[in-house]
């Protein structure tokens, strides 16, 4: 649908077709008499009576000639470079314009999709061969933190005649565990530029190279006696996890249909639960947890990324990147009929061509310019809330210092190791629960309830701290707490902001929206991981209220902003957000006379035949 467009709904039953489009000098029809404002005579054909939608009035297409420096319809032919809007069914043609208050209706058919082969195939496939490896890399360091600072020691002794003192020693270490936070900040600049240039499925075959060669250095660094290898590979593992991120839900919330986006998006959060599970089992003193073996222990993740490399290119790119972007109309079916297992896509490709005439008039926008942009100011704050509250929630301080805490809890040291593995598949069940709950409960509920639980558990845990001295039973309250914690945030806030980021914006925004989220995603990782022992030190158990707090003012945040999108098209979720910004910013008297922009929403210009001017 072209910029500037609205479509006038219809009677079942009456003549079908939009209503021909007035002349260049006639008004916007006002939403509520639907009539024109110079005329007392209802417009469209005759015996079809317009029936304006509640949330937006019908508009007139005159003013996006004028723009453009054509003449209107009504005096001569349209516009050369860009083709007609075909005429809507009666039964879709207030689809695209969702009314105030009464659901999303669904354009034309239900685009909806079962779960096929090659669907379910790509989506394990990359949630294997990059998803998993952030929540390793996450985990990794724990068990072989004693053995890479001895080797570090010697290799500094060998070097230089004397070993490191205890704190350039520490320092070096946590380095070495910081760095992958900013390899993945980095990564995650990269996003916007890969995915417009090798597309979503490119981008991903490409990053699984980075796996290989940071597989190589950490794992030729002690045979080399290099430390420096052991940092350099886990910045490239940063650097990787930082990209496909990003990319990773990108790609899956375009292939998916809408009635699968949410349970095949969560699907990347289970493999990052997944991840840490594995580094925390192949960890144990019985497997990989030797000395001999960390090196093979840091490097086992070119496993996953070479079976990606290996099998990725036989599955198509997005199709919405290829007919949105690319504008390739055959490579685009070609991948819905496999993605799909049917040939009947008229109505994606429908969807995807409007969401493409709408956006016609607008360029890929930079980070700079989707934070300047008016019109999605809201889905904007909406993914800096989520994804700054999914670290700062303090999820990432619970999987850096498990072991602290169980310590502090008073939990035998040698039984420490195998907490932690029952921590791991707690998260794997949790995962699972929100994979297969998603599509039936939605995604407010998940991640409100996510967050409200992470929110009162870190509250027990300071609690059970400060009475574990008169009451031992305590310490067993704090454990419970921790389980909680991980339990709430991988049933929601680990996938849930992810797929929102896919959600909440169009094509033209959603790569900056990508690179917006993930970095602040990494930037609170990094935080996190650097700020919590030093916050443990000075406010002791208390530190845990912080996190409290900013889990509860997430959660009210998405209570109160964000739309449920189960089941929406895309087209349909940014004219929900329109909607929401007009009753904001728009008086009472003048809501049903303005003009959509490109991207859905209302423009701010003033009105045709009209000197007021609107906010």
């Amino acid at each position: 649908m072209p910029p500037g467009w609205a479509v006038t709904p219809q009677r079942a039953g009456q003549c079908g077709g939009a209503a021909p489009a007035p002349g260049a000098g006639e008004r916007l029809l006002d939403s509520s008499s639907g009539r024109s404002g110079g005329s007392n005579e209802p417009r469209g054909r005759p015996g079809c009576p317009a029936l304006p939608c509640p949330a937006f009035p019908s508009v007139t297409p005159s003013f996006f000639h004028r723009k453009m420096g054509e003449i209107s319809q009504a005096a001569g032919p349209g516009l050369p470079s860009s083709p007609s809007p075909s005429s809507p069914s009666p039964r879709s043609a207030c689809s695209l314009v969702p009314p105030v208050g009464k659901g999303t209706p669904r354009p034309g058919r239900d685009i909806a999709g079962r779960l096929t082969f090659p669907l379910l195939s790509v989506t394990l496939l990359v949630s294997f061969g990059s998803s998993m490896l952030y929540g390793y890399n996450l985990a990794v360091m724990n068990s072989p933190a004693e053995h890479i600072k001895a080797f570090y020691n010697a290799t500094w002794s060998q070097r230089y005649g004397h070993g490191l003192p205890r704190g350039p020693l520490t320092l070096l270490y946590a380095l070495t565990v910081s760095i992958f936070a900013l390899g993945g900040l980095v990564g995650s600049l990269l996003v916007g530029m890969l995915v417009a240039r090798y597309g979503r499925n490119g981008a991903l075959s490409r990053s699984a190279l980075l796996v290989l060669l940071a597989g190589g250095f950490m794992g030729f660094s002690r045979e080399l006696g290099s430390p420096e290898m052991v940092i350099i590979g886990r910045s490239i593992t940063g650097l990787h996890s930082g990209i496909c991120l990003s990319v990773v839900p990108l790609y899956l919330g375009e292939i998916a249909p809408k009635n699968l986006r949410g349970f095949l998006g969560l699907m990347p959060s289970f493999f990052i639960c997944l991840g840490v599970f594995s580094a925390q089992v192949l960890g144990l003193p019985e497997l990989l947890g030797e000395d001999r073996f960390w090196p093979l222990f840091l490097s086992v993740v070119v496993v996953p990324a070479s079976l990606q490399l290996l099998l990725l290119h036989c599955f198509p790119e997005s199709p919405r990147y290829l007919l949105i972007e690319r504008n390739d109309i055959c490579g685009a079916t070609k991948a819905l009929h496999r993605f799909l297992g049917t040939p009947d896509v008229q109505d994606v490709i429908k969807e995807m061509k409007e969401e493409q005439q709408s956006l016609s008039s607008m360029e890929m926008v930079s980070v700079w310019q989707l934070l300047r942009d008016r019109s999605v100011r809201w889905q904007t704050l909406s993914v800096v809330v989520v994804n700054a509250g999914m670290q700062l929630s303090g999820i990432d301080a619970i999987w850096f210092y498990t072991n602290t805490i169980f310590e502090n809890t008073g939990i035998p040291v040698s039984q420490i190791p195998y907490t932690t593995v029952g921590t791991g598949a707690i998260e794997i069940i949790a995962g699972l629960i929100g994979c297969f709950t998603i599509e039936r409960v939605g995604r407010r509920p998940l991640i409100i309830t996510g967050f409200c639980a992470m929110g009162v558990c870190s509250a027990g845990i300071t609690v059970s701290l400060l009475l574990q001295a008169t009451l031992p039973w305590m310490r067993y309250v704090s454990v419970a707490c921790v389980v909680g914690i991980i339990t709430g945030f991988c049933m929601g806030p680990a996938g849930v902001p992810f797929l929102m980021t896919a959600e909440l914006f169009m094509q033209s925004h959603r790569p900056a929206a990508y690179i917006v989220g993930g970095s602040l995603n990494w930037l609170c990782n990094f935080t996190v991981g650097f700020i919590f022992p030093f916050l443990q030190m000075s406010a002791g158990a208390f530190c845990y209220l912080v996190f409290c707090g900013v889990c509860l003012l997430v959660a009210l945040y998405v209570y109160l902003v964000i739309p449920e999108t189960k089941n929406k098209t895309f087209m349909e979720i940014s004219h929900i957000f329109a909607t929401r910004r007009s009753v904001l910013s728009i008086p009472a008297h003048l809501i049903g006379m303005m003009k959509l922009n490109g991207y859905g929403t209302l423009e701010s210009s003033s009105l045709e035949g009209s000197g007021s001017s609107l906010p």
